[in-house]
């Protein structure tokens, strides 16, 4: 039996009738045996990235979609911070007056999807941009970032850290979203 009939009641005859009898309702069962079809081939998916960079280095990071799924991205959550247990890294807050350790403000970053050849940011842009608000060390608000990654892409995060000291900033950043099995894969 197949999903259409399962939703349209091919076990209550009574039921199917009513339901392929009215448009409205014949619609909706197809919605939802196609909605019961793609859940089987779709989950929520979080991709990671959790590493260092020393104060006056510019490095690559990558994250890899792996064979056999896609991705469909819908939204980025990041946070850094810089503490090496001994001091803090101060950087300043726009018209506050005020200083934080918080590393937002020592940090750059560019997002290529290496297997399109498509840059997602113009540049070298402030990592607070995208990451959370306020600096913190926990996830608050996710930024929205909707592209669909194609399986085997390498996602590569260009970090400069601008800090003149050679202090470590640590970062986070975590992709949010769909991942798509191929079938057959």
């Amino acid at each position: 039996m197949n999903y259409r009939n399962q939703m349209m009641g091919a076990d209550q005859p009574e039921l199917a009738q009513t339901i392929s009898g009215d448009a409205t309702f014949s619609a909706i069962a197809d919605e939802v045996a196609h909605e019961r079809k793609t859940q089987t081939m779709k989950s929520w998916y979080t991709y990671v990235l959790n590493d260092s960079i020393v104060g006056g280095q510019t490095l690559p990071f990558s994250i890899t979609i792996e064979q056999g799924t896609d991705f469909k991205c819908c939204y980025l959550t990041a946070s850094a911070f810089s503490y090496d247990g001994s001091e803090d890294s101060a950087f300043p807050i726009p018209n506050s007056g005020a200083v934080t350790w918080w590393a937002g403000r020592g940090l750059t970053v560019s997002i290529t999807d290496t297997r399109a050849g498509r840059e997602l940011t113009s540049g070298l842009v402030p990592f607070e941009l995208f990451a959370t608000p306020g600096y913190g060390l926990s996830f608050n608000r996710p930024f929205p970032l909707r592209y669909f990654f194609l399986r085997n892409t390498k996602i590569k995060f260009q970090i400069k850290n601008l800090d003149k000291s050679t202090r470590t900033h640590t970062f986070a950043i975590a992709l949010h979203g769909f991942k798509y099995l191929t079938p057959g894969a």
